[in-house]
């Protein structure tokens, strides 16, 4: 079977040394990144009030009503764990993945942040299920949940299993080396 194009992966780097499923790890970043912006997009939930009034919220347009009304904090921190991590994680595992070769000392740097943030990567699933679990218990409020939301759910899903096998084959490549 003919290998497949290593397209935007330099010499010496996983990409680029990638055998069998792992060769599709790039393709499973970008499913990841664009599930991320579509999951930022899309409606995640309608919210009704009174059975006469309903709007449909996305984590975006979501986040930034709080900041509208005053809630700056909760803004910062589903940006924060919803948008920058999630996408500085895609960018580094990007990184260590084609354009970083392993014995670059820099791979290992990036091992241990993706690895540090990896730990936290479900808490942005945690900040939008807290937001529909909140709307729920208000008494006059129902909540029909959409889409976006397991869109979402799956871009996380999809980035921790990249960057796990990422960090694990990087992990091996770093001990065969030394």
């Amino acid at each position: 079977m003919p290998a497949l194009p290593r397209l935007f992966a330099a010499p010496g780097t996983l990409a680029a040394e990638a055998r069998g499923p792992d060769r599709l790890l790039g393709l499973l970043l970008l499913a990841a990144a664009v599930s991320l912006l579509a999951g930022w997009l899309l409606p995640v939930m309608t919210v009704r009030t009174l059975l006469v009034f309903y709007d449909e919220v996305s984590i975006l347009t979501g986040a930034f009503r709080l900041l509208e009304s005053g809630d700056v904090a909760l803004f910062l921190v589903i940006v924060l764990f919803t948008v920058v991590l999630p996408v500085g994680k895609l960018t580094v595992a990007w990184l260590a993945w084609a354009w970083l070769r392993v014995d670059d000392a820099r791979v290992r740097r990036l091992l241990g942040w993706i690895e540090t943030i990896g730990r936290w990567s479900m808490l942005d699933v945690f900040v939008a299920a807290m937001l529909v679990v909140v709307i729920k218990l208000s008494l006059i409020s129902d909540v029909e949940i959409h889409a976006g939301l397991y869109v979402f759910i799956a871009a996380v899903i999809l980035s921790m299993v990249a960057v796990r096998r990422i960090a694990t084959l990087a992990h091996r490549r770093l001990e065969a080396a030394a």
